[in-house]
């Protein structure tokens, strides 16, 4: 795998939610009647189909919550420079397209966006979101209700799409332009299926009430966690850097559901190995929300979802919650002064189970870039830390022998909502 990187002159989830104007009143009112979410039992991980990316908002309207609706279609790729023992020099980069709110209910404008993400050691890191479509203009939106490979795109808006060649190979190219950036890409992702299947851990979990009021629920779905990315992505800022891609590390994933995402505060990872002489093929995914910490509907606390996947040697271990079998260990911080917030600069993962199975993993933090969620009253405003990091650690499956990780992943860390 390998990236060039050709540069010549010219001749801070990742996108915003709506403005929301909210009238109490009618809140209470559409509230009356409405049913209380059932508690879900605790998660048994699934593998998502390609229906899971596609367009899910008829599916789900009840006339509720539908205002705050919202989906999210999310590309990256990693390069470590061939220098997999040292995420100081990495190139990271996002592609990823978002809507809410499509039938602009409660008085709100509903939109679709596209954002382009580069974080780049030794050169300035970009986060450029295309303007807000109004999704109920013809030919501003479209999105399949079952995202099978066929004629055409699957998802497009005015700044990209996305076409599904299989189940297992997508072609994403969009283009993105704020103020004198321009970001655009032109990707290919093609599976590893020696590292797995896509990971399925949360069908719509509920979340808390929004506004304390609307019941709120989610599901994420990580269609595919492990693949090679091939293509162009390329960054104009006054000098155009075209970063061409052969066989990266790549990861594609989403969500969708009725809640605000800047409430959430969560701990993310995405790590894989594979190809690196003296270390095993692996793979460690987790999503697990620091908070908020809430109580579901049927009694059982805490009901914030936490997930974590490893897949190693064919087999895929899940660890979740519900026995405490995942510990987080944040051991250093550092003051972003800006905001007034901590951020983790290193971070232990300890996860096992009854079968003895195990991992222990440390993160360490080698760059770093925040994307601020300016979100209107009465919602909080969030800062995401994304972070490019070290890894180091073991997974030791139930009676076997340790099996090293090593190597430079990813990471980000959503701080506590404020105003």
């Amino acid at each position: 795998m390998r990236m060039t990187r050709q540069r010549r002159e010219p001749p801070s989830f990742l996108w915003a939610l709506p403005t929301l104007f909210i009238c109490l009143v009618v809140m209470c009112i559409a509230l009356a009647g409405c049913p209380l979410p059932q508690e879900p039992p605790y998660p048994d991980p699934g593998v998502p189909a390609l229906y899971h990316d596609a367009y899910h908002y008829t599916d789900y309207r009840d006339g509720v919550g539908d205002f705050v609706y919202i989906q999210l279609w999310n590309f990256s790729w990693l390069y470590d420079n061939e220098t997999p023992l040292d995420a100081s020099d990495d190139t990271y980069g996002v592609a990823a397209f978002g809507l809410a709110n499509p039938e602009h209910l409660m008085g709100s404008q509903g939109l679709t966006n596209a954002l382009g993400l580069i974080i780049r050691p030794g050169a300035q890191s970009y986060t450029v979101n295309s303007p807000y479509y109004d999704p109920a203009v013809p030919g501003n939106f479209y999105a399949s209700n079952t995202f099978a490979p066929g004629p055409g795109n699957e998802m497009e808006n005015p700044a990209g799409f996305i076409d599904v060649i299989d189940a297992d190979t997508i072609h994403t190219a969009g283009e993105v332009t704020e103020g004198t950036v321009v970001i655009s890409w032109d990707l290919t992702y093609t599976r590893i299926p020696t590292l797995g299947g896509g990971w399925l851990p949360w069908v719509q979990w509920p979340l808390p009430y929004t506004l304390g009021l609307f019941p709120a629920w989610m599901t994420y779905y990580v269609h595919m966690p492990n693949a090679l990315v091939t293509g162009t992505f390329t960054v104009n800022d006054g000098v155009e850097d075209t970063y061409e891609l052969n066989g990266v590390k790549g990861y594609h994933d989403g969500f969708y559901g009725e809640a605000v995402f800047s409430d959430l505060e969560w701990d993310w990872l995405d790590y894989k190995q594979y190809s690196q002489s003296g270390y095993e093929d692996i793979s460690v995914h987790m999503l697990h929300p620091h908070g908020p910490v809430y109580d579901c509907q049927g009694g059982w606390s805490p009901c914030t979802p936490g997930n974590l996947r490893v897949y190693y040697n064919g087999t895929e271990y899940n660890f979740t919650r519900k026995d405490d079998d995942i510990v987080i260990t944040y051991l250093d911080f550092s003051l972003d002064p800006e905001f007034g917030l901590q951020y983790p600069t290193e971070v232990n993962i300890h996860a096992w189970d009854a079968a003895g199975n195990d991992l222990d993993l440390t993160w360490t933090l080698a760059h770093y870039m925040r994307v601020y969620y300016d979100v209107p009253d009465p919602f909080a405003d969030n800062v995401t830390y994304e972070i490019l990091a070290d890894f180091d650690g073991t997974f030791t499956p139930g009676g076997g022998d340790p099996v090293m990780i090593r190597g430079n992943g990813f990471s980000d860390w959503g701080s506590p909502p404020f105003q």
